[in-house]
């Protein structure tokens, strides 16, 4: 079992954020610690929230409490999701900085559909402090193209881009294959994996949240090519169950040296 930071949105109606990422780390036997950077009563999808983003003061006091009682001792791995300002991402960038995890899993929640859904001091400084220290990232198409300065409107842009950031494992999802498919593209200096469905619709909120966790939650205890097959299998089950749908069989097709 291993021992997770958590970072991200709480909310209590509308699964994102970390009622996502925790259960799918949970569901691999990890102790998650669950630092949430907002609260809200639901996902604006389902119309205008109540609630509050955590102040940097109050997650300064939380941080200072937990490494007093010890909970950071011994942790594996660091998971980042949503952020409400530039000043919470400053204060986790230099919380992980000091934890020295070999692994850090940053989702850099930007936006999706061609434009920001973040203001665009928080989307520069998830650029420039967060993505920096991340040894796994978890974009989607957009995201991976604000990034990078690079477009990824096909599997071959997205490897581009992808490399360009020279991160050591890098998950692109929401890549257009065709007019009816999106792929998901595993990316590392070996190889490239790729696994496409077909374009659903009303796919429920929080796949990304839950693919990160997933994937996350596998690697600490198989190999990143197992992890990442099983974590999309997983999420495919979600999605059909969700839907009332039948699951899809899907398999990883792997192209060598990218």
């Amino acid at each position: 079992m291993a021992r997770v930071l958590a970072i991200s949105s709480q909310v209590v109606y509308g699964p994102v954020g970390l009622n996502c990422i925790v259960p799918a780390l949970q569901s691999g036997g990890h102790e998650v610690l669950a630092l949430p950077t907002i609260l809200l009563s639901n996902h604006p999808g389902h119309g205008k929230p109540e609630g509050r983003a955590t102040a940097a003061s109050e997650l300064a006091a939380l941080i200072s409490a937990l490494e007093k009682l010890g909970a950071f001792e011994n942790l594996d791995a660091v998971i980042t999701g949503y952020f409400a300002s530039a000043e919470q991402i400053q204060i986790f960038a230099a919380l992980i900085a000091r934890l020295k995890c070999k692994i850090v899993l940053v989702d850099p929640v930007l936006g999706d559909h061609g434009k920001l859904y973040v203001g665009q001091v928080v989307a520069e400084a998830i650029r420039d402090q967060l993505v920096p220290l991340a040894t796994i990232l978890t974009p989607n198409a957009f995201e991976l193209s604000w990034l990078t300065g690079l477009p990824t409107e096909n599997r071959e842009q997205a490897i581009r881009a992808a490399q360009s950031l020279k991160v050591v494992d890098l998950i692109a999802t929401s890549v257009v294959k065709s007019a009816s498919e999106l792929s998901t593209l595993r990316i590392s200096r070996e190889q490239v994996e790729t696994i496409t469905a077909p374009i659903e619709a009303k796919v429920p909120n929080g796949t990304g949240d839950f693919l990160s966790g997933l994937y996350l939650s596998g690697l600490l205890s198989e190999s990143p090519q197992s992890a990442f097959a099983n974590a999309m299998r997983l999420l495919q089950k979600a999605i059909a169950r969700s839907k009332g749908t039948s699951v899809l069989d899907i398999a990883p097709d792997v192209s060598r040296k990218p």
